[in-house]
């Protein structure tokens, strides 16, 4: 189940990012063609790229793509199996507390954006909200802590073995 609303969020980060390609050929294509970009795309692009990646953080850590350095662990799992699941589970450890750090450090900056109406852009020309991507990278932060949290279990169950 968390898994599938692991892959729905990065297919919902895939489709924005084809969004945004339509968005900025029409801004190309206008600003060519009639002189006339399409308002407020660089400042959509600049919000949307922190709301994709926090929609595909949690699916790239449970499909083992976040980068990190394989070597050691590779060959501990291999050769001191309980030493190597141990290792892994202390990186997914201090990852679940990173996250956790993220999500309250955006929890007030979320709130504070909702409670003020915080906007970019330029008011007469553009405007949006920043609420909506403060609340993105909350749900995605929490969703790639409970995924660090399920390999964490994952990792000690292995150790145990």
């Amino acid at each position: 189940m968390f898994s599938r609303l692991l892959g729905a969020m990065n297919a919902l980060g895939t489709l924005w990012i084809f969004l945004l390609m339509l968005l900025i050929d029409a801004d190309i294509l206008g600003r060519e063609l009639f002189g006339a970009p399409v308002r407020g795309t660089t400042e959509l692009l600049s919000l949307s790229i922190v709301g994709i990646v926090f929609l595909q953080l949690g699916h790239a850590l449970m499909v083992g793509r976040i980068t990190r350095s394989d070597m050691l662990l590779d060959s501990l799992i291999t050769h001191r199996p309980r030493a190597g699941y141990l290792l892994q589970g202390f990186f997914h450890l201090l990852g679940a507390i990173f996250l956790g750090l993220v999500f309250w450090g955006s929890l007030g900056q979320f709130e504070e954006a909702v409670e003020i109406g915080e906007y970019v852009g330029a008011i007469g020309d553009f405007t949006a909200p920043t609420w909506p991507i403060k609340l993105l990278i909350l749900i995605g932060a929490m969703a790639t802590l409970l995924q660090y949290l399920r390999l964490l279990w994952r990792d000690l169950r292995e150790a145990r073995q």
